[in-house]
């Protein structure tokens, strides 16, 4: 995925948390409201002034704008939950399974 767009909904979802609106965000970012919408679409080309502004808004460090991890396909995640199940012991397997057993009702 383009990282432009990984990164407009990284940041859209950081906004989304913090329940601030576009307008509420780009306020504090210093920047305007249709700028942030098109960052958060991937439309727009960021420059680090405005990554670090937008970072500073969202009272985060700078490298935590870039945490794709919930991004991942789904073929992904699912190599990794397997991974870590193999390496799980008997009682890690059990609370594992009560965790999965109840969200999967």
């Amino acid at each position: 995925m383009d990282a432009k767009i990984l990164l407009g909904k990284r940041i859209r979802y950081l906004r989304r948390v913090q329940e601030l609106s576009q307008e509420n965000l780009a306020e504090k970012a210093n920047i305007s409201a249709k700028y942030l919408g098109e960052i958060e679409r991937g439309q727009a080309n960021l420059t680090i002034d405005v990554t670090e502004q937008l970072a500073a808004a969202l009272k985060l460090e700078l490298t935590e704008l870039f945490d794709y991890q919930h991004e991942a396909d789904s073929k992904h995640i699912k190599t990794r939950i397997n991974s870590l199940i193999k390496e799980a012991g008997a009682d890690e397997l059990k609370l594992i399974y009560r965790i999965l057993k109840s969200v999967m009702k």
